[in-house]
This record gives structure tokens, sequence and C-alpha cells, in this order.
């Protein structure tokens, strides 16, 4: 799997639920993961509430598809003793979990300067083709 949403879409495959069932509860669209649409990014909303619906997820997995795609036995977790190593691990877990998605959002905001530049781009072809029409209509 190259891309974050070929992951999304093998949560619900492994898991067993349908993929509008999957979606419709997280409160995505389903056409967002298939066709052209699988190769956009995906937004930080929307991995918060994969990774908020789905705790069991190994957020490092998801977003760079590095390690496995589950977290450790939860039933291990709650029989372990609350100790300051196991907190920072969870700190360093949250620390991995901000750097992932501020790097979602560095490349959101290059998408949206390239939409930007296209606007313009196409702003300035509409107006030069709306004067070349005025120049035909006093010609």
């Amino acid at each position: 799997m190259t891309n974050i949403k070929e992951r999304v879409l093998h949560i619900a495959e492994v898991k067993g639920i349908s993929k509008i069932e999957f979606f419709r509860d997280l409160g995505l669209s389903y056409a967002n993961f298939k066709g052209i649409q699988k190769t956009s990014a995906l937004g930080s909303d929307a991995v918060a509430s994969i990774l908020a619906s789905h705790s069991d997820i190994d957020p490092e997995w998801l977003l760079n598809g590095a390690g496995g795609m589950f977290r450790g036995s939860t039933a291990d977790a709650d029989h372990q003793a609350l100790t300051l190593p196991s907190k920072i691990d969870e700190i360093e877990q949250s620390n991995a979990v901000i750097e992932a998605l501020e790097k979602v959002i560095s490349a959101q905001q290059t998408t949206i300067n390239s939409q930007e530049m296209t606007i313009n781009a196409l702003n300035k072809y509409i107006e030069a083709m709306g004067k070349k029409k005025g120049k035909k209509k006093k010609g």
C-alpha cells in the first residue's frame, strides 16, 4: 500500500466492515477513496476521525505505512502499571502524530498554493478572452 487512502481502505477490509458503513460512521464519503480521488490527499480532520474511532490502529502505520497496522494489545496495556516511562512513550507517540499531521497540513498548503496559481492563470485567461471577444464585436 503506497498511500494513506489505501491504508484506510485496508482497515475496513481487515475489520470486516463494509466500506460504505465504515466511511459513513467516520462522516466521510466513500467516493473520495476510489478512482482518481484515491490519489488525492487526506485531510487532517479525516485522519483524526479515523484514529479516534479506531484507537487500535497505529498512527505511524496509518500516516507513513511504517510498522504494524495495530497498536500493542490493549488487554496488556490495562494490566500494566502506569509508570513514568509509559507516560513518556505516550507523549512520544502523540508527538509523532503531531509531526505527521503537520506534514499533512504542509502538503495541503502546497496543494492550496498550486490551486491558487491555477485559478489566477485561469482568471487571466478568461479576462484575455473577454477582451478578445470585445475587440471582435467592435471590428
